[in-house]
């Protein structure tokens, strides 16, 4: 790719499931934090999937389709690209030809700074800069199908730069033991040869593989990682990567006391809290990372420090997270803030201001807890 890109972010998505009717209003996000509060059930959940559900569309093949309804907008660099999409259940002769998925796109459209770049409509695709196209597949969006194309290389790197990581990421898993072999060799030649590859090259590799490269070849930033551990969790003398050579996986391990502990034998607020701290040092600017309930398994401690990471080391990242905890809420700004409510099948978001909180940061959770409670929601 020729133009390199220095700056993408998600701006705003709406989501609607034409299933069991549950609807997202538009909802707005800041460049950096976007705090999502509400009630549980209120849909806090369904932003952070239908974000996560859209990217992984634009860019994977295989994606189960679902009946869904969806427009989005990514920034990248001065550009905005506006993404619309609604998948719908096959005709009953289609099904019978198409066995595997029984849902396809029935439109889709993707403006560039407000202009039409594709439109399929009606069984017909109109791509600007062309007469006549393909008949493209049903089940794939434009987007995939075109990534090849260099009118579509901005964008499809922009949403590869963008990299949604959701941190539960199955944090007891591992990495089997053949793939981190042929991932270690891959990335074992890049470093060889190629001069001067930056650690951004691997970000988005696995947790445990990102800590097997940094421990060995990018040590300072392992030390990085390894003292804000070390500042939780003082009894731990080492972090590495360990092959289990029964479960045929390599595994994140630590040393205490002189013991040697995999991942399995690690407790679960430990072994997250490693995982974020990785995340945090390892991902590339702009990366774009959803975090449902930040405070679930994780000690006050680690909530102080990650917090910490996230709000001001790591602010050219872009987070999109839902909490509970009183202090997450009051460690970030209100104004960063989007409530959320829901109103039968409608979640609703409003911002801090417009939802009556006042100005004092140190009163804003408990004139929300008030309000709450006067309306009856608690």
């Amino acid at each position: 790719m020729n133009e390199r890109i220095e700056y993408v972010k998600i701006q705003w998505i709406e989501f609607e499931n034409l299933k069991t009717g549950l609807k997202i209003e538009r909802i707005n996000f800041n460049k950096d934090v976007t705090l999502l509060v509400g009630l549980s059930g209120a849909g806090k959940t369904q932003v952070l999937n239908a974000v996560e559900y859209s990217l992984n569309l634009a860019v994977n093949k295989k994606v189960i389709l679902r009946p869904y309804r969806v427009g989005m907008s990514i920034l990248i660099d001065n550009d905005e690209y506006e993404w619309f999409y609604e998948i719908n259940e096959m005709s009953e002769d289609e099904l019978i030809i198409n066995e595997e998925n029984k849902y396809e796109f029935s439109f889709e459209k993707l403006l560039r700074n407000g202009k039409l770049v594709f439109e399929r409509k009606n069984g017909k695709v109109n791509i600007t800069g062309y007469d006549k196209v393909p008949q493209p597949k049903k089940d794939e969006s434009l987007i995939l199908q075109y990534s090849e194309d260099k009118n579509f290389e901005v964008l499809i790197s922009g949403i590869r730069k963008l990299y949604s990581v959701e941190i539960e990421l199955a944090v007891r898993g591992g990495i089997r033991s053949e793939s981190f072999s042929l991932l270690k060799s891959k990335v074992i030649d890049t470093i060889k040869n190629e001069k001067n590859v930056e650690f951004k090259a691997f970000s988005h590799l696995p947790v445990a593989l990102k800590l097997y490269i940094a421990k060995r070849y990018y040590y300072e930033l392992y030390i990085k990682i390894f003292e804000a551990v070390k500042e939780l969790f003082i009894e731990i003398e080492d972090i590495d990567v360990e092959e289990d050579s029964i479960r045929e996986m390599y595994l994140v391990s630590i040393q205490v006391y002189g013991k040697k502990l995999l991942q399995h034998d690690i407790s679960n607020g430990m072994l997250k809290t490693i995982y974020y701290i990785v995340e945090l040092f390892t991902m590339s600017k702009d990366s774009l990372v959803l975090i449902d309930e930040f405070e679930n398994g994780l000690g006050v401690n680690c909530i102080d420090l990650l917090s910490e990471l996230m709000l001001s080391e790591r602010n050219d990242l872009q987070f999109i997270i839902t909490s509970h905890h009183p202090k997450i809420i009051n460690a970030i700004d209100k104004d960063k803030w989007r409530i959320i409510d829901r109103d039968n099948c409608i979640v609703k978001n409003s911002g801090s201001l417009d939802y009556g909180i006042g100005n004092s940061q140190h009163d804003a959770y408990f004139n929300l807890i008030n309000r709450w409670e006067f309306e009856g929601k608690i």
